[in-house]
């Protein structure tokens, strides 16, 4: 799961503990990235502030906070999927990531390659479920989809590969949480 974690919340850990029960991977690594391309720098709380969040909010053996971007001095998420199969070539990797960025998919750097280097684990978010399955991305891999009764599948599948797994939908999100962190700073002030 990569992302800015700006701040990490109870649906990251969701997701999280979803992914390691119905897709059987054996851990999430959480990649805390330095700055999302494409988003503001505007309200990104500092990296080090976000990287003890994730940690702080984690809290499963399983789940592993990363700041391997800051290592490897990647930004796109295509090179730093490239550099983990290198780094780690006895692992299979799936990208875990919330159909938010399936509708938006299409504007990542190397999309087309992202897909064809790791099998793709798309997350149900409030309000996004139809946009994302009628995304420009889910349209041009339709016929490589896992339906969910084949979920156990998708981690030993060979690329492209990707499933939508529709779960219960926390409605807790990244920018909701910055929203009213602002509104009451603001009335304290």
């Amino acid at each position: 799961m990569g992302g800015s974690f700006n701040p990490a919340h109870e649906g990251h850990r969701y997701v999280a503990k979803t992914a390691m029960k119905r897709l059987g991977v054996k851990e999430v690594w959480w990649l805390v990235s330095l700055q999302n391309p494409l988003k503001s720098r505007t309200d990104m709380a500092p990296f080090s502030a976000r990287l003890e969040c994730a940690r702080k909010m984690a809290l499963h053996p399983r789940i592993k906070i990363k700041d391997i971007e800051s290592h490897l001095g990647t930004y796109y998420t295509a090179d730093t999927l490239a550099a983990l199969r290198l780094l780690c070539p006895n692992m299979s990797f799936v990208w875990i990531m919330g159909a938010d960025n399936l509708v938006i998919f299409h504007r990542w750097e190397r999309w087309l390659h992202i897909f064809h280097m790791v099998v793709i684990a798309v997350f149900d978010r409030p309000t996004y479920s139809l946009c994302s399955l009628a995304s420009q991305t889910a349209k041009r891999f339709a016929k490589v989809r896992i339906l969910n009764s084949n979920l156990q599948i998708l981690a030993r599948k060979k690329p492209p590969a990707w499933a939508f797994l529709h779960t219960s939908q926390c409605e807790e999100s990244s920018t909701r949480i910055r929203a009213k962190s602002a509104i009451i700073k603001n009335f304290l002030t």
